[in-house]
């Protein structure tokens, strides 16, 4: 190689360094957030700043829900599926960082030609050809940083899909165990309608009752009678959601527990508010979309300047096959290509303004992301407090029903009050009995949906790359 080719050389280099030092990109710079200073709800017995522990459904000291977790996280078709996202997008990035790179091709031809009546001439080549696109405006370095971000976006989509996952197999547990509670106060009403119709029966043999007020205790048994159905077929249809978070058939999903009433509540996480940006996979999933964006504008931008490639190729040519490799003529070759777009009917302008509007969108989802979150938090913080305090409520409520049925059935046996407060007192205590479980079963979702809302304990895999 000859001096002049060396000098080329080294201004082409020179150049592309200063090119490429203007054509850096401002660092990202996160959107400002105002976050509240302190949860509107307070719990009175959560440790101020505790967070969710990472396998915080263990807290409820059940090894059957342990055991079901596991099994969803291993088997749920729809986390493999966010699990091969994240396989394709780290695909993707080594696609776009290849561009990088030189690409080095093994270049072979043969060739045969003829003009009028001139011997027919053979021509035999072969030798190595590189091809490297400088990335003077960071085109390609922007569009590697997109890819990259993008990897970290499905990997965050992935955790915040486990985290649902997770809550939802809770939530589906505890909703079969509080409807079998539901089931068992059902029955256990319905046997006691039926005792006392046994009751109001022998004394209108006895001629003391009258045929309405069996009419009426009829009424009660049926209706009893009515409610066990739906209530089986919502236990069916809870199995069988649990199961399709499983991935299994729902014949091979069977539960041990049977109530929901001796199950351990843990307590009640907290957490700073501010520190929920950093806590939650699906905010710092949003984050890394824009982040994407703004990589995808500066490639965008980039592409409207001229690309520089360099290329050199070499190896030997023969006219005889044979004679390649032994008297073949070696050759090289050592060029650049400018190329820069004179009109294209503002394709590239229109790229540059897509990729910025696409920005703006995603600092709006960002942003609601957040507020969305913060909400959540509050909400499930309220249902946990409100819940606790109605469950309270209801047993006394049960109490004091039961106790006045009692009085009333004594009563009535002795024959010191008619049969229409006894019944009034029964609807009473049914209803009662009938609203405590709901409302309990709403307390622990709460406090799962509280696990979920403060990020569940999650982990962010890559800590490094929380900007300030």
């Amino acid at each position: 190689m000859n001096a002049t080719v060396v000098r080329w050389w080294i201004l082409v280099f020179l150049l592309t360094g200063l090119l490429g030092a203007c054509a850096q990109v401002e660092p990202y710079r996160r959107p400002p957030i105002a976050a509240p200073s302190q949860w509107q709800q307070q719990l009175p017995d959560a440790q101020p700043e505790a967070w969710p522990d990472r396998e915080w459904w263990k807290g409820f000291q059940i090894a059957e829900l342990d055991e079901f977790i596991r099994t969803a996280q291993e088997n749920n078709h729809d986390l493999r599926a966010a699990a091969a996202r994240v396989a394709q997008a780290r695909a993707a990035l080594r696609v776009a960082g290849s561009r990088l790179f030189p690409s080095l091709l093994l270049s072979a031809e043969a060739e045969h030609s003829k003009a009028g009546r001139a011997a027919a001439v053979e021509s035999y080549g072969l030798g190595p050809e590189i091809n490297y696109e400088i990335d003077i405006w960071g085109r390609n370095r922007n569009t590697r940083n997109a890819a990259d971000s993008g990897v970290l976006s499905s990997i965050y989509a992935q955790q915040a899909l486990r985290l649902r996952l997770t809550a939802d197999v809770a939530n589906a547990y505890f909703l079969i165990l509080s409807l079998n509670d539901r089931i068992q106060v059902a029955e256990d009403n319905l046997s006691n309608a039926r005792r006392l119709l046994n009751l109001v029966q022998i004394q209108r043999g006895a001629g003391r009752r009258s045929d309405l007020e069996v009419a009426r205790q009829l009424e009660q048994v049926a209706s009893r009678e009515a409610d066990i159905p739906d209530l089986v077929h919502s236990r069916q249809l809870a199995q069988s959601a649990l199961a399709v978070l499983l991935a299994r058939h729902q014949s091979a999903t069977q539960i041990g527990a049977k109530s929901l009433r001796n199950v351990t509540l843990p307590a009640a996480p907290s957490g700073v508010p501010s520190r929920l940006v950093e806590r939650r996979p699906d905010i710092r999933g949003a984050e890394q979309d824009l982040i994407a964006a703004d990589a995808n504008i500066a490639a965008a931008r980039a592409a409207l300047f001229p690309s520089l490639t360099l290329s050199a190729s070499g190896g030997v040519r023969s006219n005889s096959l044979g004679d390649l490799f032994r008297s073949g003529t070696d050759f090289y070759s050592i060029g650049a290509n400018l190329l820069g777009t004179i009109f294209d009917g503002g394709r590239l302008r229109a790229q540059v303004d897509l990729s910025i509007e696409r920005r703006s969108e995603l600092v709006e989802i960002y942003r609601q992301t957040i507020v969305k979150s913060f909400s959540e938090v509050e909400n499930a913080l309220s249902g946990v407090q409100q819940f606790a305090l109605q469950e309270r409520l209801l047993q006394e409520a049960v109490r004091r029903a039961r106790e006045a049925f009692n009085l009333a059935d004594a009563r009535y046996k002795a024959g010191a009050v008619d049969f229409s407060t006894t019944l009034d007192a029964q609807r009473v205590l049914l209803a009662a009995e009938k609203a405590v479980d709901p409302s309990r079963l709403a307390r622990y979702t709460s406090l799962v949906n509280l696990y979920l809302a403060l990020g569940g304990g999650w982990v962010d895999p890559n800590p490094q790359a929380s900007p300030a």
